[in-house]
Order: structure tokens, then sequence, then C-alpha cells
């Protein structure tokens, strides 16, 4: 009887990931642009990746991730975004002035995650978000959509998985973004 119940439960395990996970809506046809808008046009919309959707802040208004990379770098502090490195971060050298100035490991180029808030009815398509992250210096090979739990409020995470490497997440602790390796909570 107990065996049943082992085998049960491991069935159970893929079905609530699964059911955890946002599916990745299809962008929109006109991404490049908004995000030349909201970013500047040095950002390249990478179509290799899904944009994701979720409510990253707990604020309940949808947030979009999108992927990026640039050909000839950016201003860090072109006061558009705010550009943060929680992975550098999490092993003592979260500053950005200096983590950006280290080579891509990625032979097409380096790899952002752009972040944005929503804000109002229009969510992350607002044409004034509440707040936009150029997310620097994370290594991945996929991305998703996971649950994390922060002070008895469950909000939406970004999963990160390196192939064979690390699986992680990143998570708003409520004034920052943070990287931490291994699952999501939920």
């Amino acid at each position: 009887m107990s065996s049943r119940l082992v085998y049960i439960a491991l069935l159970m395990v893929p079905i609530a990931a699964a059911a955890q996970s946002a599916p990745a809506k299809q962008p929109p046809a006109d991404l490049q642009a908004f995000v030349s808008v909201q970013f500047g046009p040095e950002f390249e919309v990478m179509k290799d990746f899904p944009m994701l959707t979720g409510d990253f802040n707990g604020d309940g208004i949808e947030d979009a991730a999108i992927v990026a990379t640039t050909h000839g770098g950016f201003q860090p502090d072109s006061g558009q975004f705010r550009v943060i490195d929680p992975s550098s971060a999490y092993f003592g050298l979260g500053d950005p002035k200096i983590t950006s100035q280290f080579a891509s490991k990625y032979p097409g180029g380096p790899r952002y995650v752009l972040i944005i808030h929503g804000s109002g009815s229009e969510g992350w398509r607002a044409k004034n978000p509440k707040d936009r992250f150029v997310i620097i210096n994370l290594a991945f090979d996929h991305l998703s959509v996971g649950r994390v739990k922060r002070k008895k409020k469950i909000i939406d995470d970004i999963g990160v998985e390196e192939t064979g490497i690390l699986n992680s997440f990143l998570f708003w602790n409520g004034r920052r973004y943070e990287w931490q390796p291994g699952a999501s909570e939920l």
C-alpha cells in the first residue's frame, strides 16, 4: 500500500511543477520596437528565447522579462533603466560598474534579461512602466516562470537554467532582485 502512495506522489511532482509554471506567451510582433523605446535601440531581442510574463514584483500587475543582446555594448547609466547583477552580488561582487566589464561567455554576444514592471491596466505594455531593469552576467540556457513564497505572499519568479550546470531563480525581495541557486520554493 505504501509503495503505491510513493508511486502516486512521484507521478504528481511533474504535474504540480507544470501547473506552477505559467506558459510563455508569444511575443507581440512589435516587441523589438517596444524594447527599443523602453531600453534603447542598442538592445536586440533574442528570438530564441520566449518572452515571460508574470507578476514578478507582487503588485498584482503583469510584468515582462525579455532576453536581449547588444553588439556594441550599452550605456549602463542611461537613466532609462537600472543595471543590476544579482548573480554576482550573491557571491559578493554586485557592483554593475565593475561587473559590466566582464567578458561574455556566449559566442553570439552577451545575454541580458530585460525586466519591465508594469503599471496600470496596460501592465508591462504601458508607455511609462513602473520600473525597468537590465540584468547582466546571468548564465542561462533556458528561462521559465515559477512561484516563490516571500513573507507569506506568493509571487512569480524567473527560473534560470544553465543546462547541465546549475538551476537557480530570480525573485523580487520587495526592494531589488535577488539570485538564488537551486529550485524555487514552490
